[in-house]
């Protein structure tokens, strides 16, 4: 991964860790360099979580009645201050206070924050009638409502950018701002979004969104119970916590247990939803820890966790057995999950995959960066926690059209799959999942993908097929097809025009991999599927 160009003494200690990885320089060199550095935390604080959603409450005549600490923080009104303080017009306080009836269609409104920003609240009144809550509307928007619609509408890759943004609540100066553009031509950009979306506003562009998320479904939360997030996504409780699940394809269907790679999302891609509805599979997506809505174990056991995450997710759907799919680091995850639970797995296919980190020499191929990365995240992991972080609060600031430089920037066939126009979506899926937590499970992947776990591949005994793409830089062909060859039952499939963005790239392809090897182990019946 690139590191940002606000940060050169990162890039400074690249360099010198390039000499040391070479044997030019001792360690002792560059650890006043290292000591300089900010720490994970402080990269984190200087970029502070995102607040809690506003909420608050007024009556009739728009007096706040009550609000939370955020619209406290935020709004800084007093109890018995009128809303219409903080309304953008006059106009706009008297027509939201006339409205009776919020219940078929919340309210939009906007107000100002006195820190000069504009805020996009939804207002909802009570079954008394009396009073009316008004909710932050960015935090009640469902991504992937979000997502469909902008792909409903027909917006360009430029204008989905723009768009995603205007459902943040910002302005067009703003957003011009931070995509380096005219105010003008976003101004004619957001015109063309609100024609395309049959809208006059801002504000009824989310209040769109926000009907449609609504309409997609309500989350509940309880033990073993599943809860509609949409059309594909879902919260379940299992016994050891809550975890973020993803379905797609034909319940009941050859059953495929995905897990999903670090930065590959997991739903976002038209193909992967259309490939396993019209193959017959039924795909179960678990968000892993740390991602999503999935915690972290307090003592960092990812692979523990996803592992009892799975097998209590299968068995209170009453599947019985699976093809496991994995992508990138997932890989690892899959493989203990074949390893604890054989009679689970029909056969696990790894696409792309990524093999235990035996030794140096693996990185030869690698461009230097992501030879840094590997150096650093095994004799100084500290070092690429603040690394990492670094990078992620960077997208976060500016937006995922950096993804694809900062996992792929010395990789020029896979950077530019990943910033294809059509790929848009998926990057807004991708550092959704990612950021939700704060890069927690991200984190920790940088340090597992690099990790030595080749004493478990013998006792690994189920069908194991590992996918390669031939212009593949990160991961070494020799490495995976070695991977292969301990394994007892291993298969090696090169994909000639494939990088490591498989996911992306070849996403039908993979998913056929997994048909037939459902097929061959017959999982075709109802007795592996939703009874």
């Amino acid at each position: 991964m690139k590191y940002p160009t606000r940060a050169p003494e990162f890039d400074d200690l690249v360099d010198k860790l390039e000499h040391v990885i070479s044997g030019g320089l001792d360690m002792a060199d560059v650890a006043r360099t290292i000591q300089s550095l900010p720490s994970a935390d402080a990269i984190v604080q200087d970029y502070p979580a995102p607040d809690a959603p506003v909420v608050l409450v007024v009556n009739s005549q728009g007096i706040v009645v009550s609000q939370n600490a955020a619209a406290v923080r935020l709004l800084r009104l007093e109890p018995g201050c009128c809303i219409a303080e903080i309304m953008e017009t006059p106009d706009s306080a008297r027509l939201f206070l006339a409205r009776r009836d919020f219940s078929s269609d919340p309210a939009p409104i906007v107000v100002a924050t006195p820190d000069g920003d504009t805020m996009l609240l939804l207002g909802v009144m009570h079954e008394d009638g009396g009073l009316i809550t008004l909710y932050e509307v960015r935090r009640g928007l469902d991504d992937r409502v979000q997502q469909q619609l902008a792909e409903t509408i027909g917006l360009s890759a430029g204008e989905k950018r723009v768009y995603f943004r205007l459902l943040e609540g910002k302005t067009a100066d703003v957003i011009a701002t931070e995509l380096t553009r005219t105010a003008g031509t976003v101004r004619q950009q957001i015109k063309a979004i609100l024609a395309k979306a049959g809208v006059r506003s801002q504000v009824q562009l989310v209040s769109l969104a926000y009907a449609l998320s609504l309409t997609a479904g309500r989350t509940t939360h309880a033990e073993g119970s599943v809860a509609w997030r949409g059309s594909a996504t879902t919260v379940r409780v299992n016994a050891v916590g809550e975890v973020g699940f993803h379905r797609l394809g034909l319940p009941g269907a050859i059953p495929v247990l995905l897990f999903h790679g670090a930065l590959f999302g997991i739903a976002a891609l038209p193909e992967m939803q259309s490939a396993a509805r019209a193959l017959g599979l039924d795909v179960i997506a678990l968000e892993r820890p740390g991602y999503g809505n999935t915690p972290m174990p307090d003592d960092g056991d990812t692979l523990g966790r996803a592992t009892e995450h799975a097998v209590q997710t299968l068995d209170a759907l009453g599947i019985t057995k699976v093809v496991v799919v994995a992508h990138d680091v997932g890989t690892r995850f899959a493989a203990r999950f074949a390893l604890t639970r054989p009679d689970m797995v029909a056969a696990l296919i790894a696409a792309p995959a990524t093999p235990p980190m035996q030794d140096w020499a693996q990185t030869a191929e690698m461009p230097t960066r992501h030879r840094v990365n590997a150096w650093a995240a095994q004799n100084l992991p500290g070092l690429m926690d603040r690394i990492v972080m670094l990078g992620l609060t960077q997208i976060a600031r500016k937006g995922v059209d950096l993804i694809p430089q900062f996992v792929f920037g010395d990789c020029a066939f896979d950077r530019a799959v990943m910033s294809h126009p059509e790929r848009a979506i998926a990057l807004q899926e991708v550092f959704s999942l990612v950021w939700r937590q704060r890069g927690a499970g991200f984190r920790r992947d940088m340090l597992i993908t690099n990790e030595n776990w080749h004493d478990e591949l013998s006792r690994i005994t189920v069908p194991f097929i590992a996918l390669h793409g031939a212009k593949s830089q990160t991961v070494a062909q020799s490495a995976v097809f070695a991977m292969t060859q301990t394994l007892p039952d291993g298969h090696f499939r090169l994909v000639e025009d494939a990088g490591h963005s498989l996911p992306f790239s070849h996403a039908s392809l993979i998913l056929r991999y997994a048909l037939a090897a459902g097929m061959r182990a017959g999982l075709a019946g109802s007795e592996h599927g939703i009874v």
